[in-house]
């Protein structure tokens, strides 16, 4: 049924929902995330419940809480691993989802690494998360500037 409903309408409900949630800014750079993120979202819900606790880190600021999941995901040698990554998606123009895919293999084959090796603990340092929708789309939604500073966050912090 969520499949099937409309990302706006899905929207509203979620940002309605995320006013209760601790630490969650509800703003208008919020519900863009939301949007941008909403049929990758859909995919993985059940229900408005859950729906609204996947889309919950879209509203998150740094320094983000991470599940134990997703902490053990953020290594030394991962945290090692996201400097480097860093570098290369500060410079990806314009930062798309096609073009951070780009970036996100071209980095991966470069170092030979495996693209999940490079993609879980990203995921983990911008979403909290040991998951989320497609890694591309959920950096393309948080924007440069907010994946930077979450990388940031988990190498400095």
């Amino acid at each position: 049924m969520l499949r099937q409903t409309d990302d706006t309408r899905l929207t509203d409900d979620v940002m309605e929902r995320l006013k209760a949630v601790d630490g969650v800014v509800v703003d208008e750079t919020t519900r863009a995330r939301v949007l941008a993120l909403m049929p990758g979202l859909k995919e993985r819900a059940r229900t408005l419940v859950e729906l609204t606790e996947n889309a919950a880190f879209l509203g998150r600021r740094v320094p983000l809480p991470f599940n134990a999941k997703a902490e053990k995901l953020l290594t030394p040698e991962s945290r090692t691993l996201l400097g480097e990554l860093a570098r290369d998606l500060a410079v990806v123009s314009p930062f798309t989802a096609e073009n951070i895919d780009t970036a996100l293999r071209r980095f991966a084959e470069t170092g030979g690494h495996k693209l999940g090796s490079v993609a879980q603990p990203l995921r983990a340092a911008v979403s909290g998360s040991n998951s989320s929708p497609g890694i591309d789309a959920t950096l393309h939604a948080l924007g440069r500037d907010e994946v930077l500073a979450r990388i940031g966050a988990v190498l400095h912090g």
